[in-house]
């Protein structure tokens, strides 16, 4: 099948490399990662450029105090929400729709 002709590459490994720049993210990968994502992508978004980010709220998860001991996902998002919040490269709105959307725009 297609699907087992495509390469996997690792997304971290990648992004350092690319020479080019972008006006529009879409981040809907392992959660554990987003930050590390955002920190590889923002330098070479646009000025004005967007990041989308998928899965912020987790099915309500990142509202929890407390979560297993083996869900690592859900105090990445958290961490994740809070960069978007207090970074101010980027101004950022949370759509609250099916598992939450953000719209990062860099400044």
């Amino acid at each position: 099948s297609l699907h087992d002709a495509l390469p996997i590459w690792n997304a971290l490994d990648i992004i350092p490399k690319l020479n080019n720049t972008f006006d529009l993210v879409f981040i809907d990968a392992d959660k554990e990662n987003y930050s590390n994502y955002f920190h590889s992508i923002i330098d070479k978004l646009n000025s004005g450029g967007i990041i989308l980010s998928d899965n912020v709220l987790w099915s309500g998860k990142v509202l929890d105090t407390e979560f297993k001991k083996e869900d690592t996902s859900t105090p990445a998002l958290i961490e994740y929400n809070k960069l978007l919040k207090e970074d101010k490269r980027v101004e950022t709105i949370i759509l609250p729709i099916r598992d939450g959307l953000t719209i990062s725009r860099k400044v």
